[in-house]
């Protein structure tokens, strides 16, 4: 994955390289507007690099056709800030939300 920029001119993403292995956990954080949310929409195919690829399972997500975007997102997990499904869930689990 290497660059995002978008139509307006604003560089979200610049010569970016990131591995992350299967079945690993991470978070992603940063300062407002660094780029985090249009990394993660280009990890699940809701934005394509401007240049470079994006590769999720040996699969370069940005050729991916339309059709079968689907079939990649079911296989990530992935929360996001705005998480307001997150206190439902648990009740359903049991757990106390404070």
């Amino acid at each position: 994955m290497r660059y995002k920029v978008y139509s307006n001119g604003v560089t979200a993403v610049a010569d970016l390289s990131l591995s992350i292995d299967k079945g690993e956990f991470v978070f992603i954080t940063g300062q407002t507007a660094s780029g985090k949310s249009t990394l993660i929409k280009m990890l699940y195919r809701e934005e394509k690099p401007t240049k470079g690829q994006v590769m999720v399972g040996g699969i370069n997500v940005a050729k991916l056709y339309n059709s079968k975007v689907y079939k990649l997102r079911r296989k990530l997990g992935i929360v996001f800030q705005d998480f307001k499904l997150l206190p439902k869930f648990l009740k359903v689990l049991g757990a106390m939300v404070l």
